[in-house]
């Protein structure tokens, strides 16, 4: 998938997070949670931008974990009450990355270190522009419709 797939299906996983979401819309932990899902989603593809192999390290779970540190290391000075939350949002946000690229034909190994068994459910080329900007748009959508629905209560 390319960015704007990827960062549409966090979008659509982050949804039932804002529907189910317990607290308050406006509660900060919750927007933190979405900054770093949303934002982190795009992590792995670090690998392209370092000339690493595509599909290699970054996209794997052990990854997701390095993911989080980084993540709660960008927040543990300014809100260090949220520190788990941006972890755990850098940690679900690549999850989300590999689950978008599990779904394309190209296979990679995202339990490597444990298994270097490759998975892909090849249902889509992962550069369909169609594909991409549809889940882009239904991230969006869903998304926005969301937090309206919410804000309105």
């Amino acid at each position: 998938m390319n960015k704007e797939g990827h960062v549409g299906l966090s979008m659509l996983f982050t949804t039932p997070v804002v529907l189910l979401y317990p607290g308050e819309i406006y509660d900060l932990g919750l927007w933190i949670w979405i900054c770093f899902f949303i934002g982190m989603s795009t992590w792995p593809d670090l690998d392209l931008e370092f000339e690493m192999k595509h599909r290699g390290y970054t996209h794997t779970l052990l990854a997701s974990i390095v993911f989080g540190i980084i993540g709660a290391l960008i927040i543990l000075h300014a809100l260090p009450e949220h520190t788990f939350t941006a972890f755990l949002g850098g940690i679900t946000g690549t999850w989300s990355h590999l689950v978008g690229d599990l779904l394309t034909f190209m296979g990679f190994k995202p339990l490597w270190p444990l298994s270097d068994k490759e998975i892909a459910l090849k249902l889509f080329r992962s550069n369909d522009r169609r594909i991409n900007r549809l889940f882009g748009k239904m991230g969006v959508l869903t998304l926005t419709l969301a937090l309206i629905g919410r804000a309105l209560k």
